[in-house]
């Protein structure tokens, strides 16, 4: 028999939890052994935000390196978890009712979704903060619930049938985002014009080489947060920065919150007080 937990219920332990009519906002630490996790659904839709550890999910989507942001519709059955010990995660909960109604205020699909879109987790990653710091309104934490919520499947129509190296240049700014890559190195890799690569790396994917390639930086520091205690000035040259205020300014632009209060949040220790705003 598959196990169906009431909405705001999870396989974890509360740090907070705050909530309002059909709405609940926590952030829980896993307590439950990844080979102990069975299959279940949850009565209402919810999104999950993994702040700590390698959360892996069965969720629709392209798998990145970094935080990543998770929609579950009610009644959904799944078995999402963590690898190994010391997951964190942020859940946003709906009741039954209102997840019902959801769907057709925000269109979102009824199956789960993955998302790694910096401009979503970046407001994920706001409310958080919010929620955390108990000085927020029910106002505000419930419109800042409902952007994320309304982005969450928002996508860039970009032009379709991306030619074949697109990719490939993508996967080459992927596996060597810490070295000093330059446009010319990847349009010779690919076979293109270094014009013609920009150009169309804009048209089919909605931002330059070098973004991609900032953004990939990020999320390879994020993930060494997430999973490892290395020391913040290692990380930022592993990833390819020239040093850590470097990954300062860029961890801030892309997930809006700096280094150092993300490493607070990804590793909570008990009576610990949550940062304040960056």
């Amino acid at each position: 028999m598959i196990d169906k937990f009431a909405s705001g219920h999870y396989y974890g332990t509360n740090a907070f939890d705050r909530r309002f009519p059909r709405i609940g906002l926590s952030h829980l630490r896993a307590t439950v052994p990844e080979h102990e996790v069975k299959e279940h659904s949850h009565a209402g839709a919810h999104i999950v935000l993994a702040t700590r550890g390698r959360y892996v999910t069965s969720a629709s989507g392209v798998q990145r390196e970094g935080p990543v942001l998770v929609y579950n519709p009610p009644d959904v059955v799944h078995r999402d978890r963590f690898s190994g010990e010391g997951g964190w995660f942020f859940a946003i909960s709906f009741d039954p009712d209102d997840s019902r109604e959801l769907y057709e205020q925000v269109s979102l699909p009824d199956f789960a979704i993955r998302n790694h879109d910096p401009q979503v987790i970046k407001q994920a990653f706001g409310l958080l903060k919010a929620a955390a710091s108990r000085d927020a309104a029910k106002l505000d934490l419930e419109a800042l619930t409902f952007n994320v919520l309304g982005n969450l499947y928002t996508q860039i129509p970009l032009s379709p049938n991306p030619p074949p190296w697109l990719k490939r240049a993508q996967e080459m700014i992927a596996d060597m985002s810490s070295e000093d890559l330059g446009i010319a190195d990847i349009a010779k890799a690919v076979g293109v014009h270094r014009v013609y690569l920009a150009r169309q790396y804009l048209r089919h994917l909605g931002c330059s080489p070098g973004d991609d390639l900032r953004q990939r930086r990020v999320e390879r520091a994020t993930q060494l947060i997430m999973t490892t205690d290395q020391a913040l000035s290692d990380i930022a040259l592993v990833c390819g920065f020239c040093d850590q205020s470097h990954l300062n300014r860029a961890f801030l632009q892309q997930w809006g919150l700096t280094p150092t209060s993300f490493a607070k949040f990804s590793n909570f220790k008990e009576g610990f007080n949550y940062p304040r705003p960056d």
